[in-house]
């Protein structure tokens, strides 16, 4: 198992219960099984009772009395209440509530019918409220747990009806982590990559065709991106140790694999010219990042909500994620370890892209043209020391 690759402390969950929503699916059967390797006393939450039942087998074959399945329909506030009242009543409060139950309402915003967009409302975010708001009181009062939340990656053509209110997910944390700063919750949103689960797949039939394409045209489009449902699964249950780490943050579930020293090479051949002249100019491309992320983070709300937004969009990921992994490539090249490299590339190109962006964005903002020359000047500097660096790895 992934999971056995893990290194450091591993007994932060021990006997710990831990809340999975859509328990029986892919990702959340692999995190149910990766939790229960670290101790966890699993609680899947499933609306489809055969899928809950085989994930429940599956598990406590492996690790017995580490899983239990109680039905959950995130569309019904009763039963909703009876499943929290059954978790509160056989296990007390639980350490961490990982909502990553998920339906695919796919479909022009004009045909989708209103039904489905309530259906994603509930089940996207008015039912992990609600199961939040049950049990937040008594982790207050304990002073520990973790909130997780599994949000997409934003708007996409023809997928609203589930974008919008997994998008949701993220203001939604983004809130909790605010109020519940000087406690000793933590709480953050990952995002587990493109996954061929069974409820995935189901969607991307409906949407390849509406957006023109075969469904095997999509996956190679996005073929960077696809992950196994056991990485997925692994990154969940890893990021429950290093909650405090990620508070208040939107990460990536390789970032989780990562940081928990799992890591699945990709076969990828690096051949990096190590050298003092890249070492600097990495250094200096992530300096003038954290300069960037650390000044966004000191704007009024309003300001900075909406370019940490602008930049996950032309970005690809969320500000916290590149700075973080720009940190990790850059101790890697400072200990000349080229495995560890491999993606490097390609996160640099993503960064370009946000830079161009806010190179045209500058040409219709700033009115002085002084001002617009300078920053103009800067950020082609941005890019060139990219372009030069790039070509080093």
């Amino acid at each position: 198992m992934l999971i056995q690759n893990m290194v450091g402390d591993i007994s932060t969950l021990t006997d710990k219960p831990v809340i999975i929503t859509g328990g029986g699916g892919g990702i959340a059967q692999e995190a149910g099984i990766a939790l229960a390797y670290l101790g966890a006393k699993v609680i899947i939450g499933e609306v489809d009772e055969k899928k809950g039942r085989t994930a429940e087998g599956m598990i406590a074959a492996l690790f017995p009395d580490r899983a239990r399945y109680i039905p959950l329909d995130l569309e019904k506030p009763d039963v909703i209440q009876h499943f929290c009242e059954t978790v509160s009543a056989e296990y007390g409060t639980p350490y961490a509530i990982i909502n990553n139950a998920a339906i695919t309402p796919f479909d022009s915003i004009e045909r989708l019918p209103l039904s489905d967009w309530d259906r994603s409302y509930q089940v996207h975010l008015r039912g992990p409220l609600q199961v939040i708001q049950f049990f937040l009181p008594k982790m207050v009062e304990k002073n520990q747990g973790v909130l997780v939340f599994t949000p997409s990656s934003g708007a996409v053509a023809y997928m609203g009806g589930y974008e919008v209110f997994k998008t949701a997910q993220v203001e939604l944390a983004n809130t909790l982590a605010a109020e519940l700063e000087d406690t000793g919750l933590s709480v953050f949103s990952i995002g587990p990559g493109l996954v061929k689960t069974q409820t995935a797949m189901q969607g991307i039939e409906k949407v390849a065709p509406l957006m023109g394409i075969s469904t095997d045209e999509f996956y190679h489009m996005n073929r960077e991106n696809i992950v196994s449902a056991e990485e997925a699964g692994t990154a969940f249950a890893v990021s429950l140790l290093l909650a405090k780490k990620y508070h208040g943050q939107e990460i990536g579930g390789i970032q989780a694999l990562i940081d928990a020293g799992i890591h699945e090479k990709s076969g990828e051949q690096i051949s990096a010219t190590f050298c003092e002249e890249g070492r600097i100019l990495l250094t200096a491309i992530v300096q003038t990042f954290d300069e960037q992320n650390n000044g966004w983070k000191k704007r009024n709300v309003f300001e900075r909500q909406w370019m940490l937004r602008d930049f996950k969009k032309h970005a690809g990921r969320s500000a916290d994620e590149m700075a973080n992994a720009l940190h990790q490539y850059q101790i890697a090249y400072t200990e000349k370890d080229s495995e560890q490299l491999s993606g490097l590339s390609a996160l640099l190109a993503s960064l370009s892209g946000y830079y161009q962006h806010q190179l045209e964005m500058m040409q219709g903002y700033i009115k002085d043209s002084e001002k617009r020359q300078e920053y103009d000047s800067c950020i082609r500097g941005w890019l060139k020391d990219i372009e030069t660096m790039k070509r080093m790895v």
